[in-house]
Parts: C-alpha cells; structure tokens; sequence
C-alpha cells in the first residue's frame, strides 16, 4: 500500500507475440496497472507449465509471488478475428485441478468488433463464466477499468489511489472519465480515511482533479467534526492546520454564496469558539512547537488563508488584526516574519491604512527592512540567519499609497492555481522558496 504521492513504476519489456504498437502498449499499460494495484504480472504464462507446447496467456495477475493460479487473466486481440475464441476456451476447458479458474477473465479487443457474431458467440458460451469482452472501439475502455477496480475490491481493501490517476493521466494509456471513475472508486469504499488526502494530493500535481477534490471535501465537510476521522496527511501543515485550509479550498473554489458565508463563519467560529482560548493567537508558553509556530508559521498560515479568500476584504483585515495581537507579545527582531506577511495580507482598501500605519511603526522600531525579504518571507522553518540578514539591511519602506497600487496592479488571482498550491502545502513537506514566491504572488 502506498500513499506517498509519488509515482514510482518499474516498466516491464513487453515479450514480441503482438507485434502492433497499439498491442504492445496496451499489454504494458496492463503490466503497469498490475504493479500499481500490488500483484505480481507475468506475461506469456503457460497454461499448463508441463507441457513445452502450452498455450500462453498474455498476461496474468498473482497475489503473490508463489501463487500457481493468476486471480486475474488478460487477453488482447488486436481485432476480432477467429483466433480469439479459442483463447478463453484454453483456460475454461481445463480441469481445476489442472488450472484453477481464474477471479476474472477480461479479453479486450482493440480494433473492430462493433459487429461480430464471434463476440456474441463468446459472450453466449462463457458469459456465464466471470468473464467479458471489452471493445475499445466502441469506448469500453471506461467499463473495463471500472471492472478491474472492482475486482480488486472482492479481495482487497487498498487502493492506491494517488498513484493510480497519476499514471493514468501522465501514461494516456486508456480514455477514461475522471469524475466517472472517482465515483466509481468512492462506492467501492476503498480507504476513506485516506481519500480525501489522495484527492488533496492529486490536486497538487493536476488542476483537473481540483473540481473533484472541493466537491468531495463539500460533500463530507458539514461541520467542525464531521470530517476529522477522515483525514491523514504527512505534514505538520496538514495535520495541524488543515481544517482552515480546507475551508479556504471550499470557499475559493465554489460561486455558491452560501457555501462561502458557511466557509467564513466557519473559519471564524474555528478560530473564536473552537476551545478556551483562540486557535491562533498569543499563548506563548503552551508548548515549543506552538511557540515557534507562532513566530514562524501564523504569518504564513493566515497569508495563505488569504489568498483563498483574497476577494473577502473584510476576512483578510481579521487576519491582520489577529497577526497583530501575536506581535505584540513578540521581541523585536521575532516579529519580523508576521510584519513581512502583515504587508502581503492587507487588501487594497482603505481600511488597511490603520493596520499598515502599525505595520511601519513597528519596523521603525526594529530599525531595519529588507524589500528583499518581503517576496520571500519565513514560512514554517527556522532561519536564524535570516534575522541576522534582515538586521543588516536598512531599505526605505514604501508609503501606503506606493503599496495600494502596488497590490491593484496584481492580476486577478487564478483559483484553480490558488488552490493547487494550497493542496501542495498540505500534502508536501518541502516548502521552498517558489512555493512561497508563488504564494505572495496570489495574495
């Protein structure tokens, strides 16, 4: 079982029975598709291994590496010719003790076959059998898919979702419908705690998938607890911080106005009203790793919430005035780092002219800004030498007026792009400088 969100096959060399380049890669898409699902796939296995003239299956499916019998048998015919029915007829015509039958027999026919009475003599012989002709041509290729899925299912309870659709999309080996499939996947209930995290991930690779990801994350996020047994996520983001996250994601990625006021007043009774004290705010002395996130990442974190929500000026001053509260409560040279996200998240209001007068006061007093470091602002790690740098540095601050048309000037925000780095940030570790630059860049 993997989860990694790293695509990560080893490719097998097709053996030379077919001849065609569509035969040839379809059989490795297979080979490819049964390593991802965790069997072990061997081409060309002979039916009876006793016999040196034994008929060959194109490929076969194990469990395990000494499994005699295949779960699952694939037989590609280039098109519908006579040959192709005498290849379920070799494994269904042997005693079991000779060759077990298999979990399923999927036989796919690449070219023709809109017609063919040899398939509907196929289908009236073995269809009782766990057996079934899939014709490319006539756009199977979703239905075969869906079968092999669900034949999996029978025995297993895993899926590796994340890797699945990465090869799907990146290898264009088969026409599938992305929403058709997803569908498919959640009424088999494969994995739910892990769902949402391959969705999330996946949207980080593939803006396509984002549509897909927001509806689900609607669907199962109903209130502050309805979903929390259903997430897993290998970073300190997204395990501390992700139900703000993903209320920016529903927010940002919806017109419906009344799932953007939930999300807000969502967001809001999260921060306030979630426990004794607010989620976000100045309780030094709770523990290290609150501390230090406190000085490292509440900047970031509301800076990011900001681009979710960067059409809602009224939210992104809550966040400022939030910031404000931890820097107070700050030495001086600490609340560099909230100061420089301070500047990115006011909107381009006038309302923002009290918070940035705040903002200036406070650097004069630290006696130091850097322009430099203000596209590239600390964001969850510890640099100390990034303090040492911005003390040295003596650049002029720029004026209110100079910053509001600074931030008019930006661009109209690509949500689908807002959104596919918020899903990085929480399914990837290495939060480098791009992913910030690319940050600011959206606020």
């Amino acid at each position: 079982m993997q989860h990694d969100n790293k695509l990560d096959l080893k490719y097998i060399v097709t053996m030379p029975d077919h001849k065609l380049k569509s035969g040839i890669d379809f059989i490795d898409g297979i080979n490819q598709l049964g390593l991802i699902l965790d069997y072990c796939v061997q081409m060309e296995k002979p039916v009876d291994s006793a016999k040196l003239t034994s008929p060959a299956i194109d490929v076969a499916w194990f469990k395990g590496e000494n499994q005699k019998f295949p779960l699952f048998i694939f037989e590609i015919e280039s098109s519908a010719t006579n040959s192709m029915t005498y290849n379920p007829m070799k494994v269904f015509s042997k005693k079991n003790e000779n060759f077990e039958k298999p979990l399923f027999f999927f036989q796919i026919v690449l070219e023709g076959g809109q017609e063919s009475s040899r398939i509907d003599d196929l289908v009236q012989t073995y269809g009782t059998y766990n057996y079934r002709i899939y014709r490319v041509s006539l756009n199977e290729s979703q239905n075969f898919l869906h079968d092999i899925i669900a034949q999996h299912r029978r025995i297993a309870q895993n899926l590796d979702i994340t890797n699945l659709i990465k090869f799907l999309f990146i290898s264009k080996w088969i026409d599938f419908d992305l929403k058709l499939l997803t569908n498919h996947i959640e009424s088999l209930d494969f994995e739910k705690e892990w769902l949402l995290n391959c969705y999330i991930s996946l949207s980080s690779h593939f803006t396509e998938f984002i549509p897909i990801a927001s509806e689900y994350l609607r669907k199962i996020h109903t209130d502050i607890y309805s979903h929390q047994n259903k997430i897993r996520y290998h970073t300190y983001l997204g395990n501390q911080w992700y139900f703000p996250i993903h209320l920016g994601i529903i927010y940002s990625s919806t017109d419906d106005l009344y799932f953007k006021e939930k999300a807000v007043k969502q967001l809001i009774y999260w921060q306030e009203n979630n426990s004794y004290m607010t989620m976000i705010g100045p309780h030094f002395g709770l523990n290290q790793d609150y501390d230090e996130f406190l000085i490292w990442g509440a900047g970031g974190l509301f800076g990011l919430l900001s681009s979710l929500f960067v059409d809602n000026i009224n939210l992104r001053l809550y966040f400022a005035t939030q910031l404000k509260k931890i820097i107070y409560n700050l030495k001086p040279d600490f609340k560099i780092p909230n100061l420089l996200w301070m500047l990115h998240i006011i909107p381009p209001n006038d309302r923002s002219k009290s918070i940035f007068g705040f903002i200036t006061k406070e650097i004069k007093s630290i006696g130091s800004f850097s322009v430099d470091s203000l596209q590239n602002p600390p964001f969850l790690y510890h640099d100390e030498e990034f303090l040492d740098s911005f003390m040295n540095r003596h650049d002029k601050i720029f004026s209110f007026q100079t910053l509001m048309e600074l931030k008019a000037k930006k661009p109209t925000p690509d949500n689908l792009l807002t959104i596919k780095l918020a899903c990085t940030l929480l399914t990837d570790n290495n939060i480098n400088n791009e992913l910030i630059q690319n940050l600011v860049k959206l606020i």
